[in-house]
């Protein structure tokens, strides 16, 4: 599993994190459901204030033809630094 796409922000109470995960394309949807909850569980379980978390599965393989346009990968831009 990769992931992309960090998002963290703050309510003030609580902390809303969104990630994407990458999966194999030849995963059943299952599998990849039940690993993205397991994510989700310790996630939360590991921050420190109430979290609410998201999700959003995706195939690592078509993810570039899938989307055409870039979406938010949670890095700036342009960076000097060697990702």
């Amino acid at each position: 599993m990769q992931y992309h796409g960090v998002r963290l922000r703050s309510t003030g109470y609580r902390q809303i994190i969104e990630v994407h995960l990458l999966f194999p394309y030849s995963m059943s949807l299952g599998e990849a459901h039940r690993l993205a909850t397991l994510v989700e569980e310790r996630l939360a379980l590991d921050s420190e204030m109430p979290s609410e978390v998201t999700t959003h599965l995706k195939s690592r393989e078509d993810h570039s033809e899938v989307h055409h346009v870039q979406h938010y990968t949670g890095r700036p831009d342009v960076c000097p630094l060697d990702w």
